[in-house]
């Protein structure tokens, strides 16, 4: 056999992405040179290690036997080489990292900061996006990692909980003065709301409890953008179900106000995940317990609202 570290690399760029073209891109390759090389590398294996279809490619049983050991190899080789050179060995590589939309905010800043001094030979691109899109992005290989609510719903993933995240009610700050700290979710439901569609997670939260006491939600305003929930709120024109992390600025600003959702209390866990069948490599392994460490921190001082799973927290 003549494999080379060059095509094993090309392999579980493909792999990871799930798809030719976007691995070429990745790679800054043109795409019939990828091709080829993974041509010649089955050639050798005497295995074909994709299946291709319209959507892109996904790993064969043999695939999938080869990646976990690729992913292996190729962070001993990297590692092997700073060892040599007589140096620590550090995470280096592309990592791509998507959030949706209620942790991006307060997170992408102090995270970049963290991986630039703590792994300079990492490279870490971030996007934003709804949950939805953040599933999307993560399953079709877009994303290397994801942090996201509601892991348990996904297949095919691992995942490690971050914090459970509480919903409020927020309001005009005049229309929340003389409303108590606490409100059961039967009063909120009375009134009239401006929340996310159904095929967003959140909706789907309060949904559920708003079936659990028989009552009926009345969303006046679906609108798929913090942005646009917030500035409906502020206006008077409805109330708001939301995270606090996806309003900090308008709340510190007192242009809205918020109140803690009791009986039940309505909350979500927010969490890392990555798909089953692509091992992370070393660089989105620090990039993951980066984030885990970072967030933790945040519940911790009370920037973001929630518990962190395992641990004994006060109510804020």
């Amino acid at each position: 056999m003549n494999i080379s570290l060059r095509q094993l690399r090309y392999f579980v760029e493909i792999a990871q992405s799930r798809s030719f073209s976007r691995a070429a891109e990745h790679l800054n390759i043109a795409q019939p040179a990828l091709s080829q090389n993974i041509a010649a590398l089955e050639q050798d294996l005497e295995v074909v290690l994709f299946k291709r279809h319209a959507r892109g490619a996904e790993l064969s049983p043999a695939g999938r036997l080869l990646c976990d050991k690729a992913v292996d190899l190729l962070a001993r080789t990297d590692a092997l080489k700073e060892q040599v050179a007589g140096r620590d060995v550090r995470p280096s590589g592309t990592v791509r990292l998507s959030i949706a939309g209620s942790l991006a905010g307060l997170l992408v800043a102090p995270l970049l900061r963290a991986v630039a001094e703590k792994f300079p030979d990492v490279e870490l691109t971030v996007r934003e996006g709804m949950s939805s899109e953040v599933r999307a992005q993560v399953e079709s290989g877009q994303a290397h990692l994801a942090a996201m609510p509601s892991p348990s719903e996904l297949q095919g993933m691992e995942s490690l909980p971050v914090f459970e995240e509480r919903f409020m009610l927020f309001g005009a700050s005049a229309a929340m003065r003389r409303k108590p700290a606490q409100i059961p979710f039967a009063e909120v439901a009375a009134l009239t709301l401006a929340e996310p569609d159904g095929a967003h997670d959140l909706r789907k939260i309060i949904e559920r409890a708003a079936s659990a006491i028989d009552k009926r939600l009345d969303v006046r305003y679906e609108l798929n953008s913090p942005a646009m929930l917030i500035s409906v709120v502020r206006e008077g024109l409805a109330f708001s179900i939301m995270p606090p992390s996806a309003c900090h600025e308008a709340v510190a600003a007192k242009s809205i106000a918020g109140r803690l959702v009791v009986e039940p209390e309505l909350t979500r866990m927010q969490a890392v995940v990555w798909p089953r069948d692509r091992p992370l490599s070393l660089a989105a392994l620090a990039v993951r317990d980066t984030l885990i460490e970072i967030v933790r921190g945040m519940v911790r001082d009370g920037r973001l609202h929630g518990r962190i799973p395992g641990a004994s927290h006060k109510k804020k």
